[in-house]
């Protein structure tokens, strides 16, 4: 679905045919329905420079993360400049459902800022029955950032940078995420990522995701924070803010092989307001309204949106972290989406060391399946259907929702 933005129109109506989500897993694509929905959000952003195309630009883009937010919907742009002019600005849309209309209602600018209010008419599609969306949220141990060039935090001395950044994925996860929620850990660092994936024979997601009932290990890696020289423009007397980059990568372990399930690179900019010697905390919220805290704030949650994307049919799996004759413990809880009755089918878990003398996991499949009785809200008590099928269940073996 793509909407065409021209800047030299203050009101413009976008009118396409409704266009197939682009979403796809395992090559399997879902399908529209004739279920619509209309919704109406709102952007802002400062004008900076006397910029107006750019400053429109930011919030129509605010407004669409924020039709995200209220209906799954996600959006990506792509702006052509002719001459330092923006003369082209495409947004797509991806969602479970498709845009039929999408309208810019109004565009009021005031005190050097522009607001934008959006109306979408959405059609939502049925789910894919080859692909079942996941009904449960998965637990995401989420460590402090890794932060590459150090010596990149003395412009605007960002003390706690890394963990201030941590704290703002965690809260975007946590309120927009629909299979996930953060176990957040912004306190306690992992020096070294490359030893993710193995250390001394022993995977430490697998360790990490045992000590904090979390079913993935989310490692933030700051790639990028330095900022451009700034430029003069009429005749050298007014000097512009100097641009500033935030570029980021995501990686995805498992909990319980240890391995990388998805990784990924997200990059933004925007203007450094803040004066040259000043010192900036990350803590304050007038770090977050600047343009440069908005920026990361929405790409912080583009990135939420893709990690959905990776979450969406891939099925939670919970462990076994207890048992006591017909009874076992699971470290699926109320905050994962677990309710009393749930039905879940327990598959045996096996370690077998490598050539290497590293742990590999292995699963097969057993007739024992279990009824949810008691839910807390990190973990669920059940009792088997049938104790006859559950002789060989054991603490680690793993449990799926039927």
């Amino acid at each position: 679905m793509l909407i065409r933005h021209s800047p030299a129109n203050r009101i413009k109506t976008f009118n396409h045919l409704a266009v197939m989500a682009m979403l796809c897993v395992s090559a399997w694509c879902v399908t529209p329905s004739v279920l619509a929905e209309q919704i109406e959000v709102t952007g802002k952003a400062k004008i900076v420079n006397g910029d107006i195309d750019k400053a429109r630009e930011d919030a129509i883009s605010q407004a669409l993360n924020y039709a995200s937010l209220k209906a799954g919907v996600n959006f990506s742009s792509e702006q052509q400049v002719n001459q330092g002019r923006l003369t082209q600005d495409t947004f797509q849309i991806q969602r479970m459902g498709s845009a039929n209309n999408v309208e810019l209602m109004s565009e009021m600018i005031s005190q050097h800022t522009i607001t934008v209010v959006l109306q979408l008419e959405l059609s939502e599609q049925e789910p894919n029955a080859q692909c079942k969306s996941q009904s449960l949220k998965a637990a995401i141990m989420l460590p402090q950032a890794y932060l590459q060039e150090r010596e990149q935090l003395r412009y605007g001395q960002l003390a706690h940078f890394e963990e201030r950044i941590t704290e703002q994925l965690g809260k975007a996860i946590n309120a927009q995420s629909r299979y996930s929620f953060a176990r957040l850990h912004a306190d306690e660092k992992i020096d070294n990522t490359n030893q993710l994936v193995n250390f001394k024979g022993y995977r430490i997601p697998s360790w990490l995701g045992e000590i904090t009932d979390s079913q993935y290990l989310l490692q933030p890696e700051i790639i990028d924070i330095s900022t451009e020289p700034a430029q003069s423009s009429y005749m050298g007397f007014v000097e512009d803010d100097p641009l500033r980059q935030f570029i980021f990568k995501l990686t995805l372990y498992h909990g319980i092989s240890g391995e990388v399930v998805w990784s990924e690179s997200f990059a933004t900019s925007a203007p450094w307001e803040f004066e040259r010697q000043e010192i900036v905390s990350p803590a304050n919220q007038r770090f977050w309204r600047s343009s440069y805290g908005q920026a990361i704030s929405d790409i912080l949650q583009q990135s939420v949106m893709s990690l959905d994307k990776q979450l969406n049919c891939r099925p939670l799996l919970g462990q076994i972290v207890a048992r006591q004759g017909d009874r076992i413990i699971i470290n699926l809880g109320r905050k994962n989406g677990v309710k009393m009755g749930d039905k879940f089918q327990i598959v045996l878990q096996k370690n077998i060391p490598d050539r290497f003398n590293s742990m590999r996991a292995i699963a097969t499949k057993s007739r024992a399946n279990v009824v949810i009785e008691q839910v807390t809200e990190n973990s669920s008590t059940a009792i088997f259907d049938g104790i006859d099928s559950a002789d060989n269940i054991q603490v680690n073996d793993i449990a799926i929702k039927n």
